[in-house]
């Protein structure tokens, strides 16, 4: 980021399609508009180090708080945390015990995990947008008015609502990575899944966040399985009136060793 910045200051950038397969289902897909020749922009040493450090600091608790969510449902899902164990262990003899860049992301099941995660318990639960047209949405039922959006109005898209709504996800309160296999990805509908946003306003740390994720979880799951503990919330519930989501009484999960008896 810190480079792409510095030849922007110098030189300006020239889009380079590199033709390579997206790291996760969830990853958001560049715009179009970063697809043309960029000219030489004035940007200052301060601002290319604040950009820098803000890479620190501006996913930490969105991706912290997945975690969290993740290891909560693997703890109440015995059954997928079992499957994702095993592709854990495959995946760990394939490599030797040296996981690369390229093993971790062949793991299919863990990205279907971690896409269900996104899904299920979203950081964003609203993304803003400007309206840079007119645009008018016809009522759905008698009783409804058309809705007039004139342009350069500021725009709240529910974007929790929108993925547990049934119309799109079934079932939606149930945990199912299945959604997101090679086989059922072709039902999703195009614009309901998008966990980091959608077009030139994306997330565009996504790539980073699930690849932290998805790290995270292969090494604790070579040692550990996620299990409840007396303190676990089961169903958890939510803190009303907080953005974004935050459990009411925390996240709660214990860690038992996979291959040591565990004596209390």
């Amino acid at each position: 980021m810190l480079n792409i910045l510095l030849e922007a200051r110098k030189n300006g950038l020239k889009y380079e399609d590199s033709h390579n397969e997206d790291t996760a289902f969830a990853t958001v897909q560049e715009s179009e508009i970063h697809k043309r020749k960029l000219d030489k922009v004035d940007i200052t040493d301060e601002e290319i180090a604040s950009q820098g450090f803000g890479f620190f600091f501006a996913g930490y608790e969105a991706v912290s708080s997945t975690m969290a969510f993740m290891s909560y449902e693997l703890a109440v899902n015995s059954d997928i945390q079992a499957r994702l164990i095993e592709e854990v262990d495959t995946t760990r003899n394939s490599c030797d015990d040296q996981i690369t860049y390229e093993a971790l992301n062949s793991m299919k099941y863990m990205d279907m995990v971690v896409s269900e995660t996104l899904r299920k318990w979203p950081q964003n639960v609203v993304i803003n947008r400007i309206c840079n047209k007119p645009f008018t949405i016809e009522p759905k039922y008698p009783d409804e008015k058309p809705l007039v959006l004139e342009k350069d109005t500021v725009l709240w898209i529910p974007l929790f609502a929108v993925l547990r709504d049934p119309k799109f996800f079934p079932d939606p309160e149930k945990f199912d990575p299945e959604r997101f296999s090679l086989e059922n990805r072709k039902n999703i509908v195009q614009g309901s899944f998008i966990p980091f946003g959608s077009g030139p306003r994306n997330c565009i740390g996504s790539r980073l966040a699930i690849l932290e994720t998805k790290a995270v979880f292969y090494h604790l799951l070579c040692q550990f399985e996620v299990v409840p503990v007396e303190k676990t919330q089961i169903p958890i519930q939510m803190r009303k009136g907080k953005m974004p989501v935050i459990a009411d009484k925390g996240v709660w999960v214990g860690l038992k060793r996979r291959f040591e008896k565990i004596h209390s």
